[in-house]
């Protein structure tokens, strides 16, 4: 004859505790430990982490998290000047730079970057855009950012790049990041460098350097 079950043995009131303490375990888990996944790179980090603020404030500049309400004024600004830096179209409409920045915030979404506007706290209006993505053989290089060419100076750049990556560093916990550079870039190179960025080598194409390598350390580690 097969004998009770300890659960069967149990008491009412035993019963009651019992699955109470269950009901706790099963509750308190998910929330003293979360699971992200930023592309790739899958690990685990307390619940106390914060999730990507939807706003940074500097001393010239702020940074507001992407939102489709921003996509009309980030294409008044992504200007001629702007898309040549970044090898984009001479000339484009507002549906191609709608669905830029939407590619963008969908990557975001799937954890493969972090993207913000950048807002100019004089004016306070959008100015730029910088993102900082997941490492990706077929990406090279991590970090995208530009502004529009009248607020070029003033500390704007290096700002937005001390902000974003205060927030990714926080996230990640990776010990640095790269930027790349077109050789020709003179500009983004010397603002890199300015940002605390240290040249690290050349990407090569077809065997030939056309790339620095820019990388940026994890003041925190």
């Amino acid at each position: 004859m097969r004998q009770p079950s300890f659960f069967h043995r149990l008491s009412r009131t035993q019963k009651i505790i019992l699955l109470a303490l269950i009901c706790i375990v099963i509750v308190t888990i998910p929330a003293s430990k979360k699971i992200y996944n930023w592309g790739r790179g899958l690990y685990q980090t307390q619940a106390s982490l914060e999730k990507i603020p939807e706003e940074v404030k500097g001393s010239v500049i702020s940074l507001k998290n992407l939102k489709p309400e921003h996509f009309i004024d980030m294409h008044n600004v992504f200007s001629r000047t702007v898309r040549q830096g970044l090898e984009f179209p001479e000339t484009i409409n507002l549906a191609y730079s709608i669905e830029y920045f939407q590619h963008q915030l969908n990557r975001q979404k799937n954890g493969e970057l972090i993207v913000y506007a950048i807002v100019d706290n004089k004016d306070n209006k959008i100015i730029g855009s910088i993102n900082i993505r997941e490492l990706n053989d077929d990406d090279p290089g991590q970090m995208g950012c530009w502004i529009n060419e009248q607020y070029w100076g003033g500390g704007r750049i290096q700002e937005a790049i001390d902000l974003c990556s205060r927030i990714y560093f926080r996230l990640k916990k990776e010990k640095s990041y790269t930027a790349h550079v077109r050789l020709w870039n003179k500009r983004s190179y010397h603002a890199l460098k300015k940002a605390g960025f240290v040249e690290t080598g050349y990407f090569y194409e077809n065997g030939t350097p056309t790339r620095y390598i820019l990388e940026l350390k994890n003041p925190y580690l």
